[in-house]
């Protein structure tokens, strides 16, 4: 059965016809390998969504990787066959390439495509994240985290009576289903192309693994980009 998911990514950012919860719920499918939105399922050695890894957000430790630069250069994290991240990339272009004709194109098309300098930035925020989760630094992911997000993480744990109270680094670290580190290294394939904002609200499109593309909502909290969910949305 397939879903109406880039639609309902929007509508779930944007608090128009989804609720966040159930988005949320979805998304935690998805980050733990769950097949979600036509992700594949973990075991088949796919990935529902792409990881990375760059610097940590200003005042926060920094839970090991690359730091993600443009045009595919080397980082100085773990990058060969034996660790679970892959450098970041920012070919750009903007989402005229990832538009398709006659399909659903209110992802490519949301707001104004953003600069350069704010593509990589929030490029780097996804990537980050991405990669503390590969390497299961469950503290260093949660400050990658919109507040909305983590708000919402708390809100679904407590109604578990193991995880009430708890703080999201706890959280992540449950709902996230242990994967073999060359799964956990696909998913910190990140190609950005491009960054479409409307208000507060942004979509930065990449390319993950084999080339498929993603998008993921994001956001500009006090002066840094933060990520809008747990797991990206597929767009083709």
């Amino acid at each position: 059965m397939g879903y109406p998911c880039v639609s309902n990514t929007i509508s779930a950012v944007t608090g128009v016809g989804i609720r966040a919860i159930a988005a949320l719920a979805a998304a935690f499918l998805a980050a733990a390998g769950i097949a979600a939105c036509g992700g594949s399922d973990s075991n088949a050695g796919g990935s529902s969504t792409t990881t990375a890894n760059t610097s940590a957000p200003a005042g926060e430790s920094q839970g090991g990787g690359a730091t993600g630069q443009k045009d595919g250069a080397e980082g100085s994290g773990q990058s060969g066959s034996g660790g679970v991240s892959t450098p970041l990339k920012v070919s750009g272009g903007g989402s005229g390439q990832f538009r398709s004709k006659g399909g659903d194109n209110s992802v490519q098309e949301f707001g104004e495509e953003s600069s350069e300098s704010e593509l990589e930035e929030a490029a780097e925020a996804l990537h980050g994240f991405y990669v503390a989760r590969a390497e299961e630094d469950w503290p260093t992911a949660c400050a990658y985290l919109a507040k909305s997000v983590v708000q919402q993480l708390e809100r679904l744990a407590s109604q578990s009576s193991s995880l009430k109270s708890k703080g999201c680094a706890a959280i992540l670290h449950a709902f996230t289903r242990p994967l073999p580190a060359a799964v956990r290294r696909e998913t910190t394939v990140v190609d950005a192309g491009s960054l479409r904002t409307e208000g507060e609200q942004s979509f930065l499109i990449y390319r993950g693994e084999g080339g498929a593309v993603y998008a993921m909502p994001m956001k500009d909290e006090d002066g840094a980009w933060k990520v809008g969910l747990l797991a990206a949305t597929p767009l083709d």
